[in-house]
C-alpha cells in the first residue's frame, strides 16, 4: 500500500526529548516535493488519515476506555498468564493503573491527526496542478479532514482531560514536538470551530450511495460529532444552551435519515407504509443489518471505520472479543460481559428487565445461563443473528479474520443524545406544567426499546411513561446501556452523568492539576457494580482526576510540556 507508517527507518535523532515520534509521522513518500502532484495522491493521504484509527492499538483502547472501565466488562477468568495485556488489563481492572500500561498510548490518533493537518497544508496547491482536482473536490476534502481531526481530539480529551495540540504536520523526526496541553473547554471551543467550517463544504449522508456515505465523514457526521461535544460539554456546566443545541444537532441528522429513507425505495418500507418518525432496521434484521457478515454500513449507520471494505482484519476488536492472540485455537478474547450484562433481573436494578429483549441474545452468548458468571461478547462477533430469543444459543464462529467494522456513531445513538438532553432541559426547566421534553424523551426510549420486541411482547412488556415519570435520567442511561453495550460507550455515558450529580459542579477550564470534583455516590454505584465488593474499590476512584487515563510515560520523556495526571504513578521511578 502506498500509505504506511514509517515504523522500519531508524532516526538519529528518535531519543532526543525535542523530536517527534517516529510512530505518528507519515509515509515518507508523502512529504516528498514530488509527490502533491495528483488527485490520487491527496485521495491517498485522506484514506491514510481514516486508516490510523484502524490500527488495532486504536480498536483495543477504544473498547478499554470505553467500555472495559465501566460495568460492561470484566477479563476473561481462563486468559493464561502468557496473554500478552493480561497484566496491563489486571492493572486497570484493580484501578492501580501505570503510566507504563500499554493502554495508554495515544499514537493512532496523533497519526490520524498528523495526516490530516498534511492534507490541511498541502492539498490546496494539487488544485493548481491537477486539472482533475477541484476546488470542489478540495473543500470535501478539508471538510473531511478538519472534521476527523475534530473526533480525535475530543475523543482524546475525554480520555485523558489535557492534552496537547499540535500545531501543523510534523514531516520530519527533527520537528519540535513540545506542544503544549490545553484544557478541556479549550480544546472543545477548537474542536467545534473546526466542526463548524466542516460543515460549510461537507457532503450530504447519501452522496455516494456505497460504504462512502458511512465510511467517510459527512454532514450527519460532523452533526453527530457536535451533538456529542455539545451533550459532553453541557452535561459537565450544566448549562441548557449546550442541551438545547445538542438537540438541533440531533435534529438535523433524524431528519436526514428520515427524508434519505423516504426518496429511496427500501425493501421493507412498501409505498404507501406508514411514514414513521425514525427508520429502523426491524425487529427480526436488526443484527444482521448491523453488525452481520451481510450488513453492516446499515441504513440507520452514520459513521464507521471501513475494514470490510478495505479488506484489513479488525484485530483489536478480534483480541478483545474473540480470540486474544488471533489464532484459531481461542475459543474466547481477553474481555467478557459482566453478569450484569447476561442476565435478567426483573427488580430493575440489572440492564435486561425481561427475558423477550432481543438485544439480550444478540449481544452476548450463553444470554441468561444460570450457570455462568462471564457472558461472551457476541455482538460484532457473530455473522449472522442469534435468532428469536434463542436462550440456547451454542453458535461459535471458527474465521480465519474479523472484517466487521467499528461503528463510531448510528441513529438509535443520535435518538438517545436527544433523549438524554431533553431529560436535563425538562430538569433544568423547573419541570414547568404543560413541558413535555419528558415525555418526548419517553417516547425515544420506547421506540428503540420497541424494536427489539416482537409484536406479542410490545403489548405484554409495554414500557409506560407513568413508571418512569421520575426516573427519566436513569431509564435513558439504562436504555443506551441495552442498545450500545460493547461499542465504546458505555464509560462516556457515565462520566455524563457523574457530572451531573457530583456535589460541586466542575470546571472545564481548569487542568487537573488546577482542581476537581469529587464523584457522585450515584456514578460509583453503578460504575463499581461489576466488582464482587464494590464498596472496597470506591477510595480508588474517589474524585473526577482518577475518571481520566494517564499520559503514557514515554509521552511525557518525549514532550518535556506534558504534566501526568497527578494520580497516577510511574513504576519504573520506584
Amino acid at each position: 500500500m502506498i500509505m504506511k507508517k514509517i515504523l522500519s527507518i531508524i532516526f538519529a535523532c528518535v531519543a532526543m526529548s525535542s523530536c517527534v515520534d517516529t510512530v505518528i509521522l507519515p509515509d515518507n513518500k508523502t512529504v516528498d516535493e514530488d509527490f502533491w502532484q495528483k488527485k490520487s495522491e491527496v485521495d491517498a493521504v485522506v484514506a491514510a488519515a481514516y486508516a490510523q484509527l484502524r490500527d488495532e492499538v486504536a480498536i483495543r483502547n477504544m473498547i478499554i476506555w470505553g467500555d472495559f472501565r465501566s460495568d460492561e466488562l470484566v477479563m476473561t477468568s481462563t486468559l493464561p498468564a502468557s496473554a500478552a495485556y493480561k497484566t496491563a488489563l489486571a492493572q486497570i481492572y484493580s484501578l492501580n493503573i501505570e503510566t507504563e500500561n500499554t493502554f495508554t498510548t495515544w499514537y493512532p490518533f496523533y497519526s490520524a491527526i498528523n495526516y490530516c493537518n498534511l492534507v490541511l497544508q498541502k492539498a490546496e496547491g494539487v488544485i493548481a496542478v491537477d486539472p482533475d482536482y477541484m476546488r470542489g473536490d478540495y473543500e470535501a476534502n478539508k471538510a473531511q479532514m478538519l472534521a476527523l481531526r475534530a473526533f480525535c481530539y475530543y475523543y482524546l480529551m475525554r480520555v485523558f482531560h489535557d492534552i496537547p495540540v499540535t500545531p501543523a504536520a510534523y514531516l520530519n523526526s527533527s520537528d519540535e514536538l513540545n506542544a503544549p496541553q490545553l484544557s478541556p473547554e479549550e480544546v472543545l471551543t477548537m474542536c467545534i470551530n473546526d466542526l463548524s467550517e466542516a460543515s460549510k463544504y461537507a457532503v450530504s449522508g447519501s452522496t455516494y450511495g456505497d460504504w462512502r456515505d458511512k465510511g467517510y465523514l459527512n454532514k450527519d457526521g460532523i452533526n453527530a460529532i457536535l451533538a456529542d461535544i455539545y451533550l459532553w460539554r453541557a452535561s459537565v456546566n450544566r448549562d441548557a444552551s449546550d442541551y438545547e443545541t445538542c438537540v438541533e444537532y440531533c435534529d438535523k441528522i433524524i431528519s436526514a435519515k428520515k427524508e434519505a429513507y423516504e426518496l429511496r425505495p427500501r425493501r421493507r418500507m412498501a409505498a404507501d407504509a406508514e411514514k414513521l418518525d425514525y427508520y429502523l432496521s426491524e425487529y427480526g434484521d436488526m443484527y444482521d443489518d448491523i453488525f452481520g457478515q451481510t450488513g453492516q454500513n446499515a441504513d440507520e449507520s452514520i459513521f464507521e471505520l471501513q475494514f470490510r471494505n478495505s479488506n484489513v482484519t479488525n484485530r483489536g476488536l478480534d483480541q478483545m472479543y474473540y480470540r486474544y492472540n488471533n489464532a484459531s485455537a481461542n475459543g474466547y478474547g481477553y474481555l467478557k460481559a459482566s453478569s450484569k450484562f447476561g442476565s435478567v433481573d426483573a427488580t430493575g436494578n440489572g440492564v435486561w428487565h425481561n427475558s423477550v429483549d432481543q438485544r439480550l441474545y444478540e449481544f452476548v452468548y450463553d444470554a441468561t445461563s444460570a450457570s455462568v458468571e462471564q457472558f461472551g461478547v457476541r455482538k460484532f462477533v457473530a455473522t449472522t443473528s442469534a435468532g428469536v430469543n434463542n436462550t440456547a444459543d451454542s453458535h461459535r464462529d471458527t474465521r480465519s479474520a474479523v472484517y466487521q467494522n467499528w461503528i463510531f456513531y448510528r441513529l438509535t445513538d443520535v435518538m438517545l443524545m436527544k433523549a438524554e438532553a431533553l431529560v436535563q432541559l425538562y430538569n433544568l426547566g423547573g419541570k414547568a406544567e404543560g413541558d413535555t421534553r419528558n415525555e418526548e424523551a419517553f417516547e425515544i426510549c420506547k421506540f428503540i426499546n420497541d424494536r427489539s420486541l416482537s409484536d406479542a411482547n410490545k403489548n405484554s412488556y409495554a414500557m409506560k411513561y407513568s413508571t418512569y415519570r421520575d426516573k427519566m435520567e436513569e431509564l435513558v442511561l439504562a436504555e443506551r446501556s441495552r442498545e450500545l453495550c460493547f461499542e465504546g460507550k458505555r464509560w462516556f455515558d457515565l462520566m455524563r452523568y457523574n457530572y451531573r450529580h457530583t456535589t460541586e459542579k466542575a470546571d472545564l477550564t481548569k487542568k487537573l492539576t488546577e482542581g476537581y470534583v469529587a464523584n457522585s455516590d450515584e456514578f460509583l454505584d453503578l460504575a463499581l457494580r461489576k466488582y464482587a465488593v464494590p464498596s472496597a474499590m470506591k477510595a480508588k476512584i474517589r474524585d473526577e482526576r482518577y475518571l481520566y487515563m494517564p499520559i503514557n510515560q514515554d509521552e511525557v520523556e518525549l514532550n518535556t510540556s506534558l504534566v501526568q495526571n497527578p494520580v497516577y504513578k510511574s513504576s519504573s521511578k520506584y
